[in-house]
């Protein structure tokens, strides 16, 4: 779709145009797709978890104001899945304010990390 076909016709022939659809159209869907990630979402702020090799990868990203790319707040990588799960509590607290809601987030990824292919010997020392 292009820009010039959107803004055609005169001041008051305008007709109404939806700008969610170009919104869809230039910006993919969100991220919570992908079976192999781990993702808790509130307002424009965006948590993920995803196994990187023998390691797990977590991330905190938002949006700007302007509905431009996420921007990556925090990245950490963790050997052993009980330090990933609490890194994710506390990103889940200091984006939400609610430490229920960092404490849940935190038992359903770790959950999801342990169907996910966690080593079961992960209680070792790094």
């Amino acid at each position: 779709m292009a820009i010039d076909q959107v803004f055609t016709g005169g001041w008051r022939g305008f007709s109404r145009f939806n700008w969610r659809w170009l919104s869809l159209a230039i910006f993919p869907m969100d991220d919570r797709e992908q079976a192999d990630t781990f993702v808790w979402k509130q307002g424009k702020d965006l948590i993920t978890v995803s196994k990187a090799g023998e390691s797990w990868h977590v991330s905190c990203l938002t949006q700007g104001r302007l509905m431009g790319p996420r921007l990556t707040i925090y990245e950490a990588t963790h050997r052993q899945a009980k330090f990933a799960a609490w890194d994710v509590m506390s990103k889940v607290i200091w984006v939400s304010k609610d430490e229920e809601q960092g404490v849940q987030v935190a038992l359903r990824a770790a959950h999801w990390m342990k169907r996910s292919g966690a080593p079961p010997n992960s209680s070792q020392r790094a």
